[in-house]
């Protein structure tokens, strides 16, 4: 089997820092991409780049890394690598890709850049290149997920008469997943909106990035309606589908799955409602998401499938992101 010589840019806590907290442990047996590189037999991950000296000392003692450096152009082999995971603030990418003349895919994590402009250029310039873009959006390469919006859900449920959804810590951070989501499960946005007289309040870890309720039309016509949640309280990003057979919840931040049947209505004959006393509840496959982006491109590489979630699949979420922004505050229009 060829193993593509991988370099990660950027140790932090998706890189390699969720490994080793106990709670995402426990759920995600990849919370990483260095879990994840270190368990595909397709990646020979050979190098990591990081300005914190910290970060490169336990790329060495904790996951064997050799080729540690402080910045791209101190990285001795970098012609030598193939697949770069960039897991960087999108600040921090620009003009990485020259210094790698053999690169035949990049991971990246969400945003694409620090504004649409910057995140359409840098999809642009790895076409130009010919290097493939896999977005880390990691709904997108979810098993379970993947087979509802294949027909599953329909299968379970039926077809849905109304979804609300939940995020928080910005939205473009994690309002960007639950977009992507819905945009996954029911198809092309054809408007979005802000719910007017309501305020929208900072909070996440992108500097700048608001929390605010708005809603989603599909081509369909489904109307998707969507809150914000402050954090401060409790996380949540989920989606809850009222459908023709049931409703289906996607909880715990897509790790917990919670169906309910339609049954006879207690309170008028010959009517149904939705048993919420008799829900099947479990566990979806999200925790190895992750893995399944690895196994994705390494597919892909092959010649053996296409992009779960290609560089312009996030580009069309981000503009759907970028719009709301722009619609609630002008100011922040990228």
């Amino acid at each position: 089997m060829k193993r593509w010589r991988t370099a990660v840019v950027g140790f932090g806590r998706i890189a390699a820092g969720y490994a080793d907290d106990p709670a995402q442990s426990r759920w995600y047996p990849f919370a990483s991409h260095a879990q994840a590189l270190r368990a595909h037999p397709a990646f020979d991950w050979v190098a990591v780049v990081d300005p914190a000296r910290a970060a490169l000392s336990s790329a060495t003692t904790r996951w064997g890394i050799t080729e540690v450096a402080a910045s791209v152009d101190d990285l001795a082999n970098a012609g030598d690598i193939e697949v770069l995971v960039l897991a960087t603030p999108p600040d921090a990418r620009q003009g990485v890709l020259d210094r790698f003349p053999r690169l035949r895919a990049v991971i990246t994590e969400k945003p694409l850049g620090s504004n649409l402009r910057e995140a359409e250029e840098f999809v642009a310039e790895c076409r130009r290149r010919q290097v493939l873009v896999a977005v880390n959006l990691p709904r997108r390469y979810d098993a379970d997920l993947r087979g509802w919006a294949a027909g599953g859900m329909q299968e379970r449920v039926g077809s849905p008469m109304a979804v609300f959804g939940t995020y928080g810590n910005g939205i473009r951070n994690n309002g960007t997943h639950l977009v992507d989501l819905v945009r996954m499960l029911f198809g092309t946005v054809a408007s979005a909106g802000v719910v007017s007289g309501t305020t929208p309040f900072h909070e996440g870890p992108i500097a700048g990035d608001l929390n605010f309720p708005f809603s989603l039309v599909m081509t369909s016509g489904l109307a998707v309606m969507v809150q914000p949640l402050r954090f401060a309280h409790y996380r949540e990003v989920s989606l809850d589908i009222w459908a023709e057979r049931g409703r289906l919840q996607l909880v715990h931040e897509g790790l917990t799955v919670i169906q309910a049947p339609v049954a006879a209505n207690r309170q008028l004959s010959g009517a149904q409602e939705i048993a919420h006393d008799q829900p099947t509840v479990a566990t979806s496959s999200v925790g190895r998401a992750l893995y399944g982006l690895y196994e994705n491109l390494a597919e892909v590489l092959d010649g053996r499938a296409a992009l779960h979630c290609s560089g312009d699949e996030g580009l069309e979420t981000m503009r759907v992101v970028e719009g709301l922004v722009a619609a609630v505050s002008p100011a922040g229009r990228s």
